[in-house]
């Protein structure tokens, strides 16, 4: 398991990282169109485009930790969690929000 972070910096790096694999995972499933991830590059896409606007919301400090509730995408991710292979990093993401970082 990832630790959590314990800065907003550490949590962002984390975004960074969740964004650009992400988008690698899409990228990919466009491109396997025999592959069993193939119908999923706009699912892939989607919870891209929300890591994204979680990053934006942190740079510009509007993003609040410790509420509580899911990030946004972590329902659909954990419905096709047996297909994301950074689905540990997206649940650690959501638990460090969830929580606050340490």
């Amino acid at each position: 398991m990832t630790r959590l972070p314990r800065t907003a910096g550490e949590f962002l790096a984390l975004v960074d990282q969740a964004v650009f694999e992400m988008d690698e995972l899409a990228i990919c499933a466009g491109e396997d169109l025999d592959d069993e991830t193939a119908d999923l590059e706009p699912v892939f896409r989607d919870i891209a485009a929300a890591l994204r606007a979680l990053y934006r919301r942190i740079e510009q400090g509007r993003h609040v930790f410790a509420t509580g509730a899911d990030l946004p995408f972590m329902a659909i991710a954990r419905s096709y969690r047996h297909l994301i292979p950074i689905f540990q990093l997206l649940n650690t993401l959501n638990d460090a929000h969830r929580r606050g970082p340490e």
